[in-house]
């Protein structure tokens, strides 16, 4: 049998792909409305009351909050086990349009698929464990954080994976006093450093401030009073090589030298002081074994990840524990994964280099670059 043969049952695959594509939006009313029964219920219990029951009301409204991100990421796990359920009747029935290899038609490879698009399986893949850490277990990291011999033999071990005719401008970007590309995502940093940072705000390069509160809440702050900025993800590349990659990439694009850097930069960034060159996966070589990456489940939608972030600033207030994360490959699942290497310029003076990180670009705020 064929496509041709009988269109519809073709189509039936069709729809099932689109269907499965649609999930995750078809999921944003559900959140919303999970968020907004939770916030109505918070709003109640964190009315002005005596002093003396303020603080458990406080700790019973993070409770709730806690349930709601309990219950989007059960949503998420289902979400995700019906989209491999349906990727798997969609194989299947394309399989029976295949033209057959002599007298048995051949059974369904998976489907091919890209960034943020699972492999057809029979069965998914249960949800990783959940991690939560505690204020006190961030403090134990702030204490022992790595220290500036620690950063310097990282960068060292990063600028000899570059080629030799690369290195002594590698060394100057990575050296250079704005750059924290190796300190805070580098490959010296562990599980431990990024569960303190997604859950507790503390800056793995110990550039920003944070200190634990006598009442269990929690301080983080940056040169502008902000606290530390971590969305929902974080992660570090694995190895020397790992953070080479991408700004390898960039350099065999732009050239050896400061001034060609500078020249190719100008040329990006069209006037502004400030450019991100995203790039995929495939261009700068990366792979998943070469990024560690914790997130949040149930964030997969807005309303979802609002609630995440409403609990996480909760614990940090002192109300109860950080919500969950998990480990995630964010190479092969995320939507839009890539490398995000980010230089920033005074009038009159060369490029520097700010940061260079792995990230999920669902929200399409940057474009990929093409080199």
């Amino acid at each position: 049998m064929s496509a041709d043969d009988d269109p519809d049952v073709a189509s039936a695959a069709r729809r099932l792909r689109a269907v499965r594509a649609g999930l995750s939006a078809d999921a944003e009313p559900v959140d919303d409305s999970i968020k907004t029964a939770i916030d109505a219920i918070v709003e109640l219990i964190e009315r002005p009351t005596t002093p003396e029951l303020r603080q458990v009301l406080h700790e019973t409204a993070h409770e709730i909050r806690l349930l709601g991100t309990q219950m989007t990421a059960i949503r998420e796990d289902a979400t995700d086990a019906i989209g491999h359920a349906m990727a798997t009747e969609a194989s299947q029935i394309e399989a029976l349009l295949r033209p057959p290899d002599g007298d048995t038609a051949p059974l369904a490879p998976p489907h091919a698929t890209g960034p943020g698009e699972p492999a057809d399986l029979a069965e998914p893949p249960a949800p990783l464990p959940d991690l939560v850490s505690t204020a006190h277990d961030a403090d134990a990291i702030a204490r022992r954080l790595p220290d500036a011999a620690s950063k310097r033999r990282a960068i060292n071990q990063v600028v000899a994976r570059f080629p030799p005719k690369l290195q002594a401008l590698a060394r100057t970007l990575l050296f250079g006093q704005s750059s924290h590309a190796v300190q805070r995502h580098g490959h010296h940093l562990r599980r431990e450093h990024q569960l303190a940072r997604v859950q507790w705000r503390l800056d793995p390069a110990g550039d920003d401030d944070w200190q634990l509160n006598p009442d269990g809440s929690t301080e983080s702050h940056r040169w502008n009073g902000q606290a530390h900025q971590v969305g929902t993800t974080c992660g570090h590349y694995t190895s020397p090589d790992a953070v080479a990659k991408p700004l390898i990439a960039v350099f065999n694009a732009a050239g050896r030298t400061q001034a060609e850097l500078d020249a190719y930069l100008d040329a990006k960034a069209e006037g502004e002081t400030f450019v991100g060159l995203f790039l995929r996966p495939e261009t700068a070589s990366i792979r998943s074994e070469d990024v560690y990456s914790l997130r949040a489940p149930g964030t997969d939608t807005d309303p979802g990840m609002r609630m995440w972030l409403d609990s996480r600033a909760s614990a940090n207030k002192g109300h109860g524990e950080a919500p969950a994360v998990r480990e995630y490959d964010i190479v092969s699942r995320g939507q839009r994964p890539g490398s995000l290497v980010m230089f920033a310029k005074r009038p009159d003076q060369s490029w520097r280099l700010i940061t260079s990180y792995f990230l999920d670009d669902s929200g399409h705020q940057f474009e990929y670059v093409e080199m």
